[in-house]
């Protein structure tokens, strides 16, 4: 679908009058720009002889950055298909049936944010060893990452409002509650450790 379309195409399509891209994907793309980001500043850090020391760590999370980039590009279009299987299916009269349609259409958010706040903590990593020349690079691909993140998870509970398996939604709270508190305050950490850098 988009995975293989331009950028042009998709931003039309977004806003149009149609029941998808939205919201979900938008989160995908998002986050898959701060992850290519945070891929472009450990370019410009492997094999930099000022960052010899730490030439090791920059190509491990350039290798990490990028599969969570592979991640996220596939997430855009997983997203829009899983929402349009749920808007042919709200009329559906059995409730078992839209029960597992509701469920089909949160995994791809649920996905992004959990990608997301695994490749924020990576960013954090990043700040401390990436090239200092891309420092508001790296602070713009947190900025991305954590609004994907936040996001993404009011994808998942629109979603979650009409499910009754109170333990499947109770297990999703669950997973989700400890990176709603945890991610903001890693977010601001990065900012202020760009912002040291910037101030130098």
């Amino acid at each position: 679908m988009y995975d293989s379309g331009s950028i042009k195409d998709y931003l039309r399509d977004l806003s149009a009058k149609l029941p998808a891209p939205g919201g979900g994907s938008a989160a995908a793309l998002s986050a898959s720009i701060g992850a290519s980001l945070m891929c472009m500043v450990a370019n410009y850090t492997v094999h930099n002889p000022k960052y010899k020391d730490v030439e090791e760590k920059a190509a491990d999370i350039l290798v990490r950055a990028g599969n969570f980039r592979d991640e996220l590009e596939l997430l855009v279009d997983k997203d829009i298909e899983a929402y349009k299987k749920l808007s042919k299916l709200t009329k559906e009269s059995d409730p078992a049936k839209l029960e597992e349609a509701y469920k089909e259409a949160l995994k791809p958010p649920f996905e992004i944010c959990k990608v997301a706040s695994r490749a924020l903590e990576l960013c954090s990593g990043l700040v401390k060893v990436g090239n200092k020349n891309l420092i508001t690079d790296t602070a713009i691909a947190a900025i991305l990452l954590e609004g994907a993140f936040f996001s993404a998870k009011f994808n998942v509970y629109i979603n979650l409002k009409y499910i009754k398996d109170m333990d499947y939604v109770g297990e999703i709270h669950k997973l989700l509650a400890p990176l709603e508190e945890s991610m903001p305050k890693l977010k601001e950490d990065i900012l202020e450790a760009c912002e040291d850098v910037i101030s130098r």
